[in-house]
């Protein structure tokens, strides 16, 4: 009887253990850390780290970044004279990852390895031994993962980050477009039910510093709030048989994250994601064509902010969200 009264104890001691792991992750699905920075050619960039949730349990990592182009566009060709020099910034079409062997880290560098077989190498690491297990040197070179010579480009931060967002169920997408960062962000709790959803954008600052090296903006749109100064000040437009005007005399009744949080608060209140269109490439539509009732306020462009709602929704592992 003793005996069987200890093995009864140890089954269901591993039960509570393991349910204990499966709720510090509530929330099934991919949750993405991210870092807006500038690379050493001058031109934006843009880190992320996933980690995959699935039954509670951390399946895998994923480590990827865009990055971007600068190119000279006037002025003339000395591109440390910055007095004149006039340059523009575009998003590369591919990731490093998608990239893959045309990245060139082995063809024209001679690295041990390309940097997406390098970068699959510490995920492969973090999964096995946790993020904590991996250490760089003093030259910030990870140093404990066989084939690896890279640095750590802010990715075992970012995966500690991500962790932490999959205990919190909150679910962020990024999306590339000219020199903007389109951002969503979400929570889902343990019910299924989705909250905090928002839409962001961090941009480039108008002014640089330094007239061939990109900057990004301080504040987010939505951090800075009515300074952004679209109400007041950008034209208001109409819609009108198919087509947008901007007034001439009329200025916006709305500023930025107004508009942001009306789209926001009706996904919430519908529960509707998928099917939404622009109209024009503004505003919010169901058919493609008419405008969503109480969204006449809502005339910024918004193809990008679908693009990013489409995309974090679709993070979201299916069965998680409670209609």
């Amino acid at each position: 009887m003793k005996k069987i009264g200890l093995l009864l104890l140890v089954v269901f001691a591993s039960i509570a253990l393991i349910g204990c792991n499966n709720s510090e992750f509530a929330v099934d699905g991919e949750f993405t850390a991210f870092e807006a920075s500038v690379h050493t050619n001058g031109a934006q960039q843009v880190t992320m780290v996933s980690v995959i949730i699935q039954g509670g349990q951390i399946v895998g990592y994923n480590i990827d970044a865009r990055q971007a182009t600068r190119t000279q566009t006037a002025g003339a060709d000395t591109p440390d004279d910055t007095s004149d020099d006039t340059y523009s910034f575009a998003w590369n079409a591919k990731t490093k990852k998608e990239l893959g062997m045309d990245y060139g880290m082995v063809a024209r560098g001679g690295a041990i390895a390309e940097w997406f077989v390098q970068a699959n190498r510490i995920e492969a690491a973090m999964l096995a031994n946790g993020v904590d297990s991996i250490t760089k040197n003093a030259s910030n070179v990870i140093d404990n993962v066989a084939g690896v010579t890279i640095k750590d480009g802010g990715y075992l931060a970012l995966a500690a980050e991500a962790v932490e967002l999959a205990k919190a169920g909150k679910f962020q997408s990024i999306y590339c477009s000219g020199t903007d960062l389109y951002i969503g962000s979400m929570v889902v709790t343990p019910k299924g039910e989705v909250t905090e959803l928002k839409l962001d954008t961090l941009q480039k600052k108008s002014v640089l510093a330094v007239k061939n090296t990109f900057e990004w903006n301080v504040k987010t749109k939505q951090e800075l709030g009515n300074d952004y100064g679209m109400k007041g000040t950008g034209a208001a437009y109409t819609f009108a048989n198919g087509v947008w005007t901007a007034s001439t005399t009329a200025k916006a009744t709305l500023e930025w994250f107004e508009q942001a949080n009306l789209i926001t608060n009706y996904v919430l209140s519908t529960g509707q994601v998928y099917n939404l269109r622009s109209v024009g490439g503004r505003s919010i539509s169901v058919d493609g064509s008419t405008l969503v009732d109480g969204l006449a306020g809502v005339t910024i462009k918004t193809d990008a902010y679908l693009t990013v709602l489409t995309n974090l929704f679709a993070n979201v592992a299916e069965g998680e969200i409670k209609k």
